[in-house]
């Protein structure tokens, strides 16, 4: 197999980190019943009764017919959480008022860097790749908190500090070209010896793509096995998986 990407001409691998290397839903999950177990045990009163992945699937299905409308209505948004909130806990001793669910939710946010969960096949794409290249992550937001996630998911072995770009540093977001530049001479690279992996296509294929780096579109909703898609004069590899993606290089 004729591999995209090799060590002869690319030097370093950058990831995204939300809904790329780290699982959004598992993670809500996760937090979500750490969160509702601290809740419950003011109450929980032995006998068998209390369910609490019952309560977390109730609150998804709820959730997943009220929430499409929703975006870029935060204030609905808070209205809707709290409907889907009642209806999971109707079964319960719960006053599920306005002050619970701003307190369960504040909780969540609180406890959410703690509960990150990764896609399944990431830590070992990632352990694959680290053999061969250097390993960065591009991201908006704190530097400080990706770092502890990485640090908590056993990835700072592949993924040093120092190549965690993020844009409360440089104040530069994502798709602006000059944090992928950025990044890449920080890592000792130039744009075109680097290769950018994220879900989205705006933030990380687009942004790379106008700093000069190639890209690889990770789309897990995509119906066909890895493809390409042409933006311009540059050729950009669709894959659905990890396992897809570390097929492009050379290992």
């Amino acid at each position: 197999m004729k591999h995209r990407f090799t060590a002869q001409t690319t030097k370093a691998v950058f990831f995204d980190m939300n809904n790329t290397l780290i699982d959004p839903r598992a993670s809500f999950d996760s937090c979500f019943l750490n969160v509702l177990a601290d809740f419950a045990g003011r109450w929980d009163d032995g006998d068998g009764q209390w369910n609490p992945q019952q309560v977390l699937v109730k609150y998804r299905e709820e959730w997943s017919g009220k929430a499409a409308p929703l975006r870029g209505k935060p204030e609905a948004a808070e209205a809707v959480k709290k409907q889907c909130l009642q209806a999971a806990l109707r079964h319960y001793p719960f006053q599920v008022n306005d002050a619970f669910v701003a307190s369960f939710f504040r909780e969540m946010r609180h406890q959410a860097r703690g509960h990150a969960v990764p896609f399944g096949d990431a830590p070992t794409a990632v352990a694959k790749l680290a053999g061969r290249y250097k390993i960065g992550v591009i991201t908006n937001g704190s530097k400080e908190q990706q770092a502890d996630v990485i640090n908590r998911l056993g990835l700072s072995a592949h993924i040093a500090a120092e190549r965690i770009f993020a844009s409360d540093k440089g104040g530069v977001r994502k798709p602006n070209a000059a944090i992928f530049r950025s990044a890449a001479r920080d890592a000792g690279v130039s744009p075109a010896q680097a290769v950018m992996i994220g879900d989205s296509w705006k933030n990380d294929v687009t942004g790379a793509l106008k700093a000069g780096m190639p890209a690889v579109w990770l789309n897990r909703a995509s119906a066909k096995t890895s493809s390409r898609r042409k933006v311009g004069s540059s050729e950009v590899p669709v894959v659905r998986s990890f396992k897809e993606l570390t097929e492009l290089f050379e290992l």
